[in-house]
């Protein structure tokens, strides 16, 4: 009994061990039709014939007709654009417009900067303007240094607040340092031929008729 029991076992193994070995029947996995054919595993012939090999990658395309292509045009027209960009007149000009393209642009940045400076620093100096006809006394500490107004346009007379930059007048301020503590009589006519300090040119008809804010 025993060893029938035993044979009854070793059969049902070799049975299973039979299905597992045989193949079953084919499945897809991933658009692909997996199972036995007769050139082994692999594309069978109910999936239908095998994907095209992917054709090389080429400037020039059989289908655009002879003698034409597209990645070489599209070279071309981006040659012949940056020629005329840079002053060219065809694809020709293409190397020598590559080459011209960074002193241009030296060029033109140049000239920005040389507009921006003569805007805002004229080489021509506007006059000086009448702030008012009479000096003003103000307590000057020694050792520190002070900026005297020279355009006239300064709202903090008799010392400069910007003014002359914002105008574009293309003065500057006076600097000066004070050797001693004490009051002086600073300009505010702008002139004075001892400048910062008044001289009593205020005084003249010159000065007493003409405008507050105008030149003399």
């Amino acid at each position: 009994m025993l060893r029938a029991g035993h044979s009854q076992t070793r059969g049902n193994q070799r049975g299973r061990r039979r299905a597992l070995h045989t193949p079953g029947p084919p499945r897809r996995l991933r658009g692909r039709l997996l199972g036995p054919t007769s050139g082994g595993w692999g594309w069978s012939a109910c999936a239908g014939p095998r994907p095209a090999p992917r054709k090389p990658r080429s400037v020039f395309r059989a289908e655009a007709g002879p003698g034409r292509w597209e990645a070489g045009k599209r070279e071309g027209d981006r040659g012949a654009r940056r020629s005329r960009r840079a002053g060219g007149s065809g694809p020709d000009m293409g190397g020598a417009g590559a080459l011209l393209r960074p002193a241009a642009l030296k060029l033109n940045q140049r000239r920005d900067i040389t507009s921006w400076l003569a805007q805002w620093f004229p080489q021509t100096p506007a006059k000086s303007v009448v702030a008012l006809k009479t000096p003003i006394k103000v307590e000057l500490v020694a050792g520190k240094t002070y900026r005297w107004c020279v355009c006239g346009h300064s709202k903090k007379q008799p010392f400069c607040d910007g003014s002359h930059f914002f105008k574009r007048t293309g003065l500057s301020p006076l600097k000066f340092k004070a050797q001693e503590t004490r009051m002086v009589a600073l300009c505010t006519c702008k002139a004075t031929q001892k400048p910062p300090y008044c001289d009593g040119t205020h005084r003249s008809e010159q000065v007493q008729k003409a405008e507050v804010g105008s030149p003399l």
